[in-house]
């Protein structure tokens, strides 16, 4: 399973944008995998898998290790981690690496509403593009489910503003911790506690995080 993330990673992060070097055996991989925990998922419709990320937890071993967006961030980073003050590394996780296939993520420009109408009632492959924001949605919401049942107080990520405005309107908000950096286009860290993802995601939104949660744990205990 470890391999079909590994190979949309490569599909989108090395074939598609180019941002890490491009692997004969096909496989984006890092360091910070051995140490994160993993989420794919598969398209019903075409029994395909079509996104992936992964949530990156403070190493147990070597608490003092650096998240990737600390080293990425640097001095511009409005966070301290402090385990005297309660914040150590420990209680944090860093959702990276969120990786869709192109065909799920590519939308083709529209001329008018009418046009839309049309081509939906022509052609599938217009309803698998629209179902982008379903596709990142769903995968922020299952790591964020693997979050909850890790007992993290709070996680961070890198992502352009952008996907941050529309995570917003699901309920999920992310605070800004600090100045913009050039790192793959303009990113931004954003940081978002556990109280503040339960005090104000969505109510069809947090149903199906209950659901996801029950997937993942069964006989567990539900967040409050």
């Amino acid at each position: 399973m470890l391999d079909k993330v590994f190979r949309i990673r490569h599909q989108v992060y090395c074939e598609e944008l180019g941002f890490e070097q491009r692997r004969d055996d096909h496989l984006e991989h890092d360091e910070f995998d051995h140490s994160a925990i993993h989420c794919l998922l598969r398209h019903k419709g075409s029994q395909s898998y079509v996104g992936c990320v992964r949530l990156i937890l403070a190493d147990q071993s070597t608490p003092n290790q650096r998240f990737p967006f600390e080293k990425v961030c640097g001095q511009s980073l409005d966070w301290t981690f402090d385990a005297a003050a309660g914040t150590g590394r420990k209680r944090y996780g860093e959702i990276s690496r969120l990786a869709i296939a192109g065909e799920f993520r590519r939308r083709r420009t529209v001329a008018c509403p009418a046009q839309e109408r049309r081509r939906d009632a022509e052609s599938d492959s217009d309803d698998t593009r629209k179902l982008f924001p379903s596709v990142a949605l769903g995968l922020y919401l299952a790591i964020t489910a693997m979050g909850l049942n890790q007992g993290l107080d709070g996680v961070f990520a890198m992502m352009e503003p952008r996907l941050a405005r529309q995570l917003r309107r699901f309920g999920i908000h992310f605070e800004q911790v600090g100045q913009p950096v050039a790192h793959r286009g303009t990113r931004v860290p954003y940081f978002i506690s556990r109280s503040a993802l339960l005090d104000n995601l969505k109510v069809d939104c947090r149903a199906l995080l209950g659901k996801i949660q029950t997937r993942l744990n069964p006989t567990g205990l539900q967040f409050a």
